[in-house]
């Protein structure tokens, strides 16, 4: 099949009406976007993520990472530790709570969107997952690039282009 504007369109428009529904699976939830992943991060980074990549990792701007920390630690699913590496900052690590919570999450999720796939063959699933993973790859892959050609070297007036 050919790629034109009207596949593309229909892929969009595919992929418009799942992410509405993924949305409405994760609204009701106790945890948001931002709090899962900072729970997934600090479980993978076993005590050593600190505040500055998790903003960087989640695309968040940092003074809403302190917030979302600050209330995840209240919630007594984090816990943070001075950074012995830098004096300013602290790491963050994943809590008992943060584990049971975070996995609380994910099974909500899957029993939320199992049916909607319970009757699909394992290979079905199996691809679409391969070639969804693919397209957001290819995705960000394209956006990235589209953001570097967006800022050429000379429009970074500290730089030195003698």
């Amino acid at each position: 099949m050919e790629v034109n504007s009207a596949v593309v369109l229909q892929l969009m428009a595919a992929l418009r009406e799942c992410a509405k529904h993924v949305h409405r699976g994760v609204a009701d939830q106790p945890l948001d976007e931002v709090d899962v992943g900072i729970l997934t991060l600090a479980g993978a980074e076993k005590g050593a993520l600190k505040p500055s990549h998790a903003a960087a990792v989640l695309e968040v701007a940092f003074p809403s990472i302190t917030r979302h920390v600050r209330a995840l630690q209240d919630k007594a699913l984090i816990t943070i530790a001075p950074d012995t590496d830098d004096g300013r900052s602290y790491a963050i690590t994943l809590s008992p709570a943060g584990e049971q919570a975070l996995r609380a999450y994910r099974d909500n999720l899957v029993a939320r969107f199992t049916p909607a796939v319970a009757d699909w063959p394992a290979a079905d699933l199996a691809t679409l997952t391969a070639q969804v993973t693919r397209l957001a790859e290819s995705m960000s892959a394209a956006q990235s690039t589209a953001a570097t050609r967006r800022t050429p070297t000379s429009a970074i007036w500290w730089r030195d282009n003698s």
